[in-house]
């Protein structure tokens, strides 16, 4: 992939992001539940993830399956701390 498309993809995730506390917030709100917006909104991005995994990375799945079965823990630490960003962006 080219620099330019590495740019690109860069200037999106930039945008998007208040984008995503904006819907958020505003789901939250319609649902009296900022957390149940949060879940939602882990939902598609799973689902979407999951798709993206199947069609681009049909080959690759299960050896990177299997990586994970030796991880240590403290990797996916991630995953709460973007738990955390969209919970408190959706408040």
């Amino acid at each position: 992939m080219s620099n330019t498309a590495y740019a690109l993809i860069m200037l999106a995730a930039g945008v998007g992001i208040p984008l995503l506390a904006a819907a958020n917030a505003a789901l939250g709100t319609r649902l009296a539940s900022p957390t149940a917006a949060a879940v939602i909104a882990f939902a598609v991005a799973l689902t979407c993830a999951l798709i993206v995994l199947f069609v681009v990375k049909s080959g690759e799945i299960t050896p990177a399956l299997q990586g994970l079965k030796g991880a240590h823990p403290k990797l996916f630490i991630a995953g709460l701390f973007v738990c955390f960003y969209v919970l408190s962006i959706t408040f």
